[in-house]
């Protein structure tokens, strides 16, 4: 069983800064702020495949045993916030006009990093969690749209590469894509299409 876990809490309201543009710049990558959570993501599997940014990697405990691999493309997906809205526009709408317009951006192939790119990653990582021992249990720790463009394409059997549309039966504007160490599970039987 592979275990896909969101990042626990980090600052996405620092007192004293212009959040807009914090934002921004956390999107991008230009930052790389700290867990806050007073939690740890404890990890009793036989490996932990983990982005490699500091809100996720500080968080990482796990049993004596485990193989834990910084996987660079399991960082959060770049995006560009400023060339997604407005300040205006943020400030009236908030997190769902970031989602709204990443959804858009992803599918146009707009993003930073083109849609062929994600998809590389994305079979990179999954091939890489199919070798693994079927008896092994396996955990991902990543980020939103990270997780949520690698569960679309799990679950639609890689149809979101060729139809990207199918973004929006995954990501919803009025919802968060999953609370902080929110998690969902995928049988490694499950990524034998992949092979």
């Amino acid at each position: 069983m592979i275990t896909f876990i969101k990042t626990l809490k980090y600052d996405t309201k620092p007192e004293n800064r212009d959040i807009f543009e914090y934002l921004s710049q956390l999107a991008l990558q230009k930052i790389d702020p700290p867990s806050i959570s007073n939690a740890s993501v404890y990890i009793n599997a036989d490996f932990v495949f983990h982005s490699p940014l500091r809100r996720v990697a500080d968080t990482l405990e796990r049993k004596e045993n485990c193989q834990a691999i910084s996987v660079d493309a399991l960082r959060e997906i770049l995006f560009d916030i400023p060339k997604l809205c407005t300040r205006e526009e943020w400030l009236y709408s908030g997190s769902s006009i970031i989602r709204n317009r990443f959804k858009s951006a992803f599918i146009a192939d707009q993003l930073p990093v083109s849609r062929a790119e994600l998809f590389d990653e994305i079979r990179k990582v999954l091939l890489l969690l199919a070798s693994k021992p079927q008896s092994s249990s396996i955990y991902v720790v990543s980020h939103s749209f990270r997780l949520k463009i690698i569960e679309a394409f799990i679950k639609t059997k890689g149809m979101l590469e060729s139809d990207p549309v199918l973004i929006h039966q995954f990501i919803w504007d009025d919802q968060k894509t999953y609370p902080f160490g929110a998690a969902f599970c995928v049988d490694q039987a499950d990524l034998r299409w992949l092979t």
